[in-house]
């Protein structure tokens, strides 16, 4: 019995099943199939039905079908054992699904290289094989067991070969769609209903550079070819955002797995072959790449840290809304400022900021961050976070106020909208004229520095999860799930901003 797994990839769930061992040479170690579902109570319920499905598929027909291959393969046993399985067995074997059917194929292939190799006498069993092998395809396609079943044995039964007129009739025409790649791009949104609009906006600059790559043929004619110099193409592209001149090896990484999912996808919608794009990988890391430790990809602030960002400029006076890095008469406290006073006392995430609203839910008598609606990066995104002390006498209660009143989001100034992206780059490109050069430290390090607070105040980790926004996997957690009003008060009177912020005190 083979025993089935569920695993999440990406935000779309799968169920693993481990192939049985005798079985393996012919079906591999695992077996993988897309439940199609994000949500986990779902994707279990189909899991178990999906599980069913798959454990009827290895029979002992095809036990025997292995034996049997594999011996002859091993020389042990005599190719006219494998002639008499395939006719007598005829009907059995055509009747299996698509997962054997392809794997069958793939098997008495390598006998028929195997067998031409040791034995050129034996010339017409290979063209058979080869027979059996076009007509299981065309059969299989067009849903035809009986042309199956019959192809099987009339190759078994070692007729004469047919011609090359006869061949030609009883192949398929080719299979999948012939319309070009992008013009499905729209159909594969729509299947994946849970992509947020950063993940969309990264596909479609995946899709962009796969279509400067090999332009806009027909889906069906993607081959593996096409992906390897789709990877080396990202190799080799010039990017001025990095030291080295070219794309980092996560960004590489990124954009050939999301075309990856994308032809599995097309795939798994019978448009296209699958011909092993999963086997093609991506450049090697650099020898710096593989010194670099996780905290040095991405870091919290440190104390010093944070007392350059909160006395620069933005904060203490700056010359201009243009030089913002200047010191200056101006001492008007804009969204950038916000945004960044927001980020380090709440941990929400630069999308969350950008798109909350300004109006504050109240649980009991602790006011919230309202990421109900904008939090969408996980299921636990979904959240209020409590308004800290620190945050509150900053006087962002009046600032929200102010910005519900004039009907704004929270970090809506009233003239520009600017997207998660662009709010990233301008306060990205603030820190560095500030002199936090360092590149593991950006904006979303703040995120990081406010998960530090959070361990400090010694609160139960499921609530530093639900304040947070990180699914823990455990079954517990789905249990009320929502921050209550208790819990929400420890987050208050427990968590403390790391430095103090005197000088931004406006009460």
């Amino acid at each position: 019995m083979a025993t089935p797994y569920m695993q999440r990839r990406r935000s779309v769930w799968h169920l693993k099943i481990r192939v049985p061992a005798d079985l393996r040479p012919l079906l591999k170690q695992h077996v993988v199939r897309s439940l199609k579902t994000s949500d986990k109570v779902i994707a279990q319920a189909r899991a178990i039905e999906a599980a069913s499905a798959m454990n009827g598929i290895f029979m002992d027909i095809r036990r025997q079908a292995l034996e049997i291959i594999a011996g002859v393969k091993d020389d042990k046993r005599p190719l006219a054992e494998l002639r008499q399985f395939l006719q007598d067995h005829a009907d059995e074997l055509a009747a299996q699904p698509k997962e054997f059917t392809e794997q069958f194929i793939r098997a008495l292939r390598g006998v028929r290289d195997l067998e031409a190799g040791r034995n050129r006498q034996d010339q017409s069993w290979h063209d058979h094989q080869s027979n059996i092998i076009e007509a299981i395809k065309a059969a299989r396609l067009q849903g035809e067991v009986e042309g199956m079943a019959r192809a099987i044995r009339e190759g078994a039964g070692a007729r004469v070969a047919p011609s090359i007129a006869e061949i030609r009739a009883i192949e398929p025409e080719q299979e999948g769609r012939a319309d070009p790649w992008p013009d499905l791009i729209p159909e594969f949104y729509r299947d994946r209903p849970d992509f947020a609009p950063k993940t969309l906006i990264g596909y479609g600059t995946t899709f962009r550079h796969l279509e400067e790559v090999i332009g806009r043929k027909p889906v069906r004619e993607i081959a593996k070819g096409d992906i390897k110099n789709f990877a080396d193409f990202l190799r080799d592209k010039p990017s001025t955002r990095s030291k080295t001149g070219t794309l980092k090896r996560n960004t590489i990484l990124r954009q050939v797995t999301e075309a990856k999912v994308f032809l599995r996808w097309a795939c798994d919608c019978g448009y296209l072959e699958d011909r092993g794009f999963d086997d093609v990988k991506i450049r090697g890391a650099t020898q710096a790449e593989k010194r670099q430790l996780p905290e040095e990809i991405r870091r919290a602030f440190t104390p010093d840290e944070l007392q350059t960002l909160f006395q620069s400029p933005l904060f203490t006076g700056y010359k201009s809304p243009t030089k913002r890095a200047t010191p200056g008469p101006m001492m008007a406290r804009g969204t950038d400022a916000w945004f960044l006073i927001i980020m380090a006392h709440t941990g929400a995430r630069i999308a969350e900021i950008a798109t909350a609203p300004a109006v504050l839910k109240y649980l009991d008598d602790v006011p919230c961050l309202d990421l109900i609606d904008a939090g969408s990066k996980t299921r636990n995104a979904r959240r209020l976070v409590p308004i800290i002390p620190g945050l509150r006498k900053l006087g962002f209660i009046e600032y929200a106020q102010r910005q519900a009143k004039a009907g704004r989001l929270l970090m809506d100034d009233g003239r520009e909208k600017r997207s998660p992206d662009a709010w990233s780059k301008r306060l990205n490109r603030y820190l560095d004229d500030i002199g936090l050069t360092d590149d593991a430290l950006v904006t979303y390090s703040l995120r990081h520095s406010f998960r530090q607070m959070l361990r400090a105040a010694n609160l139960n980790h499921e609530v530093v999860n639900r304040v947070f926004g990180h699914e823990t996997g455990e079954v517990g957690a789905g249990y009320g799930k929502q921050l209550s009003s208790q819990e929400a008060r420890q987050v208050v009177s427990k968590v403390r901003f790391p430095i103090p912020l005197d000088h931004l005190d406006r009460r």
